[in-house]
């Protein structure tokens, strides 16, 4: 079977995952609505899914090390349905917030495990590349997941959302059952070993780089809808449609990010794409006023966005090349605890400050992102200096 075929299949599962993930930010205020809490306590599940990501991932990678790959990828997914189902059945808020955990639990897993296959699968000069496919599932499911979950949300509730969530998850189980072949985990890396990767200063500056941008971005979009709708007046199916195109701008922009690091390199890309990201969160407050703006500004936000993340993915996997696994968990585990930082960050905005500054605080942090990225590489040229 072509590897293509492979990766491409690992990423059907990221879309899922991706789509559970995000889905929350579209039916918010229904769910606030309908479990009778208010608007930022119903984004702390966005929270919950993120603080599991992050705190789960490191620890079920080490303990599943062993484990043989396709086997732990088809219970993950497994696990991804059940809870699914319990979050479309869930009788109070309390146990939604424990489906929320489970799914950020096997998110955290599914994640680190598909983007090291497609990594271990690709030639030296496509693991830039392979790493967007993976990362492009999970930008699809902006593209479609989001927008269609939004609006059949409007229509028939939130909960056949998760429900139908579950069903489709049935697609890329059965098909990396039946097509994707056994492959060996690695051995056991102890918690001791990978916290020894934190003596690194580039690997702490690498890891800033995605807390602060990720907590911008988390910051801003928990709560785009009412963002939306309250500076731009757009309805339901406004949002929507603005969330579909965001999503086509996320594909193009991972494809981007993926196809820069490897023709053009890892710096120009980060710089590029945090510096522009910084700059759209903070004019989209003025933008927003104006319908078509504040739909095209979104567009280019969430570009921006999925071009820097396979950059940083593979910059991570070259700062730890013998254990990327590793690597990526570290990563993707401060990649969760941005989102989650950020949603509890914007909800305090929301009810203390107003909803119109959560922009301009997340454009900050995404510039302090970007300072550390300036701070990883300047000590990559002193080291190089040092030694030649």
């Amino acid at each position: 079977m072509p590897k293509k075929f492979l990766i491409l299949l690992l990423a059907l599962g990221e879309f899922m995952i991706g789509t559970a993930e995000s889905i929350v930010t579209g039916i918010i205020g229904m769910i606030a609505d309908d479990t009778h809490v208010s608007l930022s306590l119903a984004g702390q599940l966005v929270t919950a899914f993120s603080l599991a990501f992050a705190f789960g991932a490191p620890v079920l990678i080490a303990l599943t090390a062993g484990v043989e790959r396709k086997k732990l990828i088809l219970w993950t997914l497994f696990s991804f349905i059940v809870a699914n189902l319990l979050a479309s059945i869930s009788p109070s808020f309390s146990l939604l917030m424990v489906s929320r955990i489970l799914l950020g639990l096997c998110g955290g897993i599914y994640t680190v495990v598909a983007l090291a296959q497609a990594a271990n699968m690709a030639s030296p000069e496509k693991k830039g590349s392979s790493i967007a496919i993976i990362l492009m599932g999970f930008s699809l499911s902006l593209v479609l997941g989001v927008p269609i979950g939004t609006m059949l949300g409007d229509i028939w509730g939130w909960r056949p959302v998760f429900a139908l969530i579950a069903v489709l998850t049935l697609v890329p189980f059965f098909a990396i059952l039946a097509y994707l072949p056994k492959q060996q985990g690695e051995e056991a890396v102890p918690l001791r070993k990978q916290l020894a990767a934190l003596g690194n200063k580039r690997v702490i500056h690498a890891l800033f780089i995605s807390l602060f941008f990720v907590t911008g971005y988390s910051t801003v979009y928990t709560y785009i809808t009412p963002l939306l709708q309250s500076t731009s007046a757009m309805t339901t199916a406004w949002v929507s449609t603005t969330l579909f195109l965001a999503g086509l701008a996320s594909v193009a922009g991972s494809r981007i990010g993926g196809v820069s690091t490897d023709k053009w390199g890892i710096r120009p890309t980060l710089y590029v794409s945090l510096l522009f990201h910084a700059a759209i969160l903070l004019i989209l407050p003025l933008s927003s006023q104006l319908f078509t703006w504040a739909i095209i500004t979104v567009m280019f936000w969430i570009a921006a966005v999925q071009t820097t993340v396979p950059a940083q993915q593979y910059y991570l996997i070259t700062l730890s090349p013998h254990s990327s696994q590793v690597a990526l968990s570290m990563n993707t585990s401060v990649f969760q605890l941005g989102l989650a930082l950020g949603a509890g960050l914007g909800g305090v905005i929301v009810d203390h400050v107003g909803i119109v500054h959560i922009s301009w605080v997340g454009g900050l942090l995404v510039l302090v992102g970007f300072g550390f990225a300036w701070a990883s590489f300047a000590t990559e040229k002193r080291q190089a200096s040092l030694q030649a």
